[in-house]
């Protein structure tokens, strides 16, 4: 998780503080977990992506995503937001946040940006995930691959 941290820092150095480690203590266990954590800087030309991605500070998926989203992007989504099913070798992205009609505007977008098929799975009565079925993995690895840092070379098929 370190090695990822720093690779998205390097990524974002021209408008990010510098990372520091922080402790989080699970209330529920007891356990201290160590991350690595920086903040975007306050910049006017942020506010693009603040005025698209957010609403009255909740996270939304702009009409417009298909446009948005690139190869990179597409990665660090996954690697963030995303693991790989060993059991049958299908990925998912997680999109709890987000509504039912969000997520189905998120599939639309991996099929007309990039022509991956993606299912929309119902997690509990509100929450939805992305499920990239088996078929659909390889190519979907294939077109993000060459972002994956080697800390998280294991999310891919």
């Amino acid at each position: 998780a370190r090695d990822y941290a720093m690779w998205k820092h390097s990524l974002l150095a021209s408008i990010v503080h510098a990372p520091r480690e922080i402790v989080v203590l699970d209330p529920r266990t007891g356990k201290a977990y160590r991350h690595i954590r920086f903040d975007t800087r306050t910049m006017p030309e942020l506010a693009w992506y603040d005025e698209r991605f957010y609403h009255n500070a909740r996270k939304r998926v702009p009409a417009n995503i298909a446009n948005l989203l690139t190869e990179l992007a597409l990665a660090v989504w996954y690697m963030d937001d995303g693991h790989r099913r060993r059991d049958c070798n299908a990925l998912r992205l997680n999109t709890h946040a987000f509504s039912c009609e969000e997520v189905e505007c998120l599939r639309d977008a991996l099929w007309n940006r990039f022509g991956i098929r993606s299912k929309l799975h119902r997690v509990v009565e509100t929450q939805w995930v992305l499920y990239i079925p088996s078929r659909e993995a390889v190519p979907f690895c294939q077109l993000i691959r060459r972002y994956i840092p080697p800390s998280m070379e294991y999310k891919l098929l």
